[in-house]
């Protein structure tokens, strides 16, 4: 009787060790599984200048490609002053040609006949200076003698000054005439031309930023991914830097859980993880550590119960390497540490 207790004995208390053992060994399990969401890389597109919408090309919920268009955005002006652009370059290029071609034989034969023209110009109106000279002259010696009025004298200097000035502007004309003469037929000097070609890069530069400006009006998607949603309508005005779509990136997964101090020695950076979801019950993805917060933080009010939000935690975050094509944003997940 007594090895019959004895015997009952043993079993209940292998039984009671074999309990308490997997309680103890799921219980030091659980501390090792965290709860997240899987979240997806949300990319705002966002243009760069301003305009209308005048064409947009994507629904929710439609997949997209790197490169594809998504808007338009009214590029009337911008092709203007693209235009005006093209048109600077043209003659500021047809200048510079001219400057290194040297001087044409028309242009010459005008220069020479402005000259021709000053010149004879100053030839008219020698005598009338030197006519106008000699009577100031004579009138200024009768002033002396008293037989003129100061009253002619002053009108006989009015009449000398006007002719004189007259004839001072017509050989300031000569003089201009000559050096133009002169440049052209020297050909122009280096300042000249240099000066010209850098109106031609400047021109041309102001081509390329046209050119850079139009482009910008048309919006493309700047990754492969799924439009997730759509911010604007067609027809509305926009500003810079106004989010057009949002497109999620389903090729980049990732978790963020949050692990207490005391565990922190099992979380290392390029570390594996275990991914479970709902969807998936019978099936473990991999997932790699891609970030440790350095700085602790109190667990999030929604990740645990009241008693461990009081529990100092650092953020994990995790990437998704294993069921991309399976997993998608928004599921909860349990995330084991290997």
């Amino acid at each position: 009787m007594k090895k019959k207790v004895l015997a009952v004995i043993v079993v209940l208390g292998i039984i009671a060790g074999s309990v308490w053992g997997n309680s103890y060994f799921n219980h030091s399990k659980t501390q090792d599984v965290y709860s997240g969401t899987i979240e997806g890389t949300e990319i705002p597109v966002q243009p760069e200048l301003g305009g209308k919408v005048i064409d947009l090309k994507v629904e929710e919920g439609q997949m997209i490609k790197a490169g594809d268009v998504i808007a338009k955005l009214d590029d009337s002006q911008a092709k203007i002053s693209l235009q005006t652009a093209q048109s600077q370059q043209t003659q500021a290029q047809a200048k510079l040609d001219d400057l290194l071609g040297g001087t044409r034989a028309e242009e010459l034969r005008r220069l020479e006949s402005v000259l021709a023209q000053a010149n004879d110009n100053v030839a008219a109106l020698a005598p009338s200076l030197q006519l106008a000279q000699n009577n100031l002259a004579n009138d200024q010696q009768l002033y002396k003698s008293g037989a003129l009025s100061k009253q002619a004298l002053d009108t006989q200097q009015n009449q000398y000054d006007t002719i004189k000035a007259q004839y001072d502007a017509a050989q300031a004309n000569v003089n201009a005439a000559q050096a133009s003469l002169d440049q052209a037929q020297a050909g122009y000097t280096q300042p000249t031309i240099q000066a010209q070609k850098a109106a031609v890069d400047i021109a041309a530069q102001s081509v390329k930023a046209a050119e850079l400006n139009l482009s910008k009006l048309t919006i493309t998607s700047p990754a492969n991914g799924q439009v997730l949603y759509k911010e604007v309508e067609q027809g509305q005005v926009v500003n810079p830097g106004t989010t057009l779509i949002t497109v999620l990136n389903p090729n980049d997964l990732w978790i963020k859980i949050y692990v207490p101090e005391a565990k922190l020695n099992k979380v290392k950076i390029g570390g594996t993880v275990g991914i479970a979801v709902d969807s998936y019950p019978n099936k473990t993805f991999k997932g790699q550590i891609q970030y440790i917060s350095t700085q602790a933080e109190f667990t999030p009010k929604d990740v645990q119960t009241k008693e461990e939000r009081t529990t100092t935690v650092y953020a994990v975050k995790i990437s998704i390497t294993q069921g991309k094509d399976q997993l998608k944003a928004g599921m909860p997940a349990d995330v084991t540490l290997d």
